[in-house]
């Protein structure tokens, strides 16, 4: 059983719901070699629910937000949302793995693309699970040119192709990590063509 932390804001949570939240998100862990942390924030407005379902294990977080007219809605929503994302994940390794096998093949030579710490079951592929990080977030402004929400997270050595498989895990344009090769912060993006792009510092 995951260790679940909920969050309300303007709603409460029955029971029943509570054994949804705990039942769901058992299925999900099965996904996954390792213990996961989940929390599930839940808030009322205008007579909506919103989910959010956050889940991390290691060094991978996973993310998904949905709304509907019930919080039991919006939080299935949002665990089906998370169960697509980790079968894109589960199956990119599988295609990166089968790659560089054969590169292995021909060269002798391969740097596996398998994200480390993820601690994910994917038909063989999986990695050891560290201590997790939480991150933290503080809203500080409403105006539009203000900075409105500030996150603090650890930052964890990665390759950029380990970056680019957690920045489709937490469903972002951009994700920010240090770089395992020169201990260098970098950040990755989604390109509007559909690719990904890299940015390095570089000192003056």
């Amino acid at each position: 059983m995951p260790n679940i932390d909920v969050q309300t804001k303007a709603c409460e949570i029955d029971a029943p719901l509570q054994a949804r939240f705990e039942e769901r998100l058992a299925t999900l862990e099965r996904h996954w070699d390792n213990e996961i942390d989940a929390l599930v924030r839940v808030r009322q407005h205008r007579g909506r629910h919103a989910v959010e379902i956050t889940l991390t294990s290691g060094a991978v977080v996973m993310r998904g937000e949905e709304k509907a007219t019930t919080a039991r809605q919006a939080f299935d929503l949002a665990a089906e949302k998370l169960e697509g994302q980790l079968r894109r994940f589960k199956e990119k390794l599988r295609t990166r793995a089968r790659r560089h096998d054969n590169r292995d093949d021909v060269a002798g030579t391969v740097i596996h693309a398998t994200l480390a710490n993820a601690g994910i079951a994917a038909d063989g592929i999986s990695t050891p699970s560290t201590k997790t990080a939480n991150g933290s977030s503080t809203r500080v402004g409403d105006d539009a040119d203000e900075v409105v929400r500030v996150k603090r997270f650890s930052l964890k050595p990665m390759s950029p192709e380990e970056a680019s498989l957690q920045m489709d895990l937490v469903g972002h344009a951009f994700f920010v990590f240090r770089d395992a090769a020169n201990n260098q912060v970098s950040v990755v993006y989604r390109r509007h063509d559909g690719g990904v792009g890299l940015i390095e510092p570089v000192a003056d």
